[in-house]
């Protein structure tokens, strides 16, 4: 049967001498594994069509099993991201996170909303690495937990401007009163607590400029990174070279 579907490759995989197997993240938010033959060959045509981050309509025949590719009608290859392997590290945290949130015959429109959103913003200008952090947050639940942002976990203070960290010991934000009760809790800024909750609640249709500073940025990765590590288990293909980059930035 011919299919044609809009889509988003998520992943792709080299197969053999001259074949890969992409999955792509189709307009009805389903994960579609198909064989692109001859791929990785010049001549095929779809060496730069089989590429992470590619939105195109795909067309592709499938009977039972996975589905074989014959042609993609490319409408964004978002090519700045296979120049900037900085920006493409964090753009593939988005697609792994989204597509390890999923199971395997699930759909789920939102997910293909909110990565065709992050890599549009990517494209515009956007940091990364926010985009990268609004996907872990919007994912948490998928992956079967949450997190406290917005008041102290031990007193139930709201007063947002008085929190100094995350505990994993009681599980939610601290306030500076009572952080001696966990001296290992993970300093913060209130500011960094305080936008991190405010991402995630805020749908992505009402998120425009978004402009944060640096050290804010690197502070809720090292969170996201730890929630999903502690309460999830999860550790990210992709995040091993962000690490690495950020590794050679230090000593340089």
């Amino acid at each position: 049967m011919l299919m044609k579907q809009k889509g988003i490759i998520i992943k792709s995989v080299e197969y053999g001498e001259s074949d890969k197997i992409i999955t792509i993240l189709n307009e009805y938010g389903s994960k579609v594994p198909l064989m692109a033959r001859r791929a990785k060959k010049i001549k095929s045509g779809l060496q730069a069509h089989t590429q992470m981050f590619v939105y195109g309509l795909f067309i592709y025949n499938k009977w039972r099993g996975m589905g074989t590719l014959n042609s993609v009608d490319v409408i964004n290859q978002h090519y700045e991201l296979q120049l900037d392997l900085y920006e493409s590290s964090f753009a593939t945290l988005c697609a792994e996170t989204i597509d390890r949130s999923m199971e395997e015959n699930e759909i789920s429109k939102y997910n293909y909303d909110l990565l065709n959103f992050v890599l549009t913003k990517i494209s515009s200008g956007q940091s990364a690495q926010l985009m990268s952090i609004i996907v872990l947050l919007k994912c948490m639940n998928k992956f079967g937990f949450s997190a406290l942002f917005n008041k102290c976990v031990i007193s139930g203070n709201t007063d947002q401007s008085k929190l100094v960290g995350y505990s994993f010991k009681f599980d939610g934000a601290i306030s500076q009163s009572v952080a001696y009760q966990d001296p290992h809790a993970l300093q913060l800024s209130n500011k960094t607590l305080y936008l991190l909750d405010v991402l995630y609640k805020l749908p992505i249709d009402k998120m425009n400029e978004l402009n944060i500073h640096q050290d804010i940025l690197d502070e809720m990765s090292e969170l996201m990174m730890m929630l999903y590590r502690e309460y999830a288990g999860m550790f990210f293909k992709s995040q091993k070279l962000i690490n690495q980059l950020k590794r050679l930035e230090m000593k340089d």
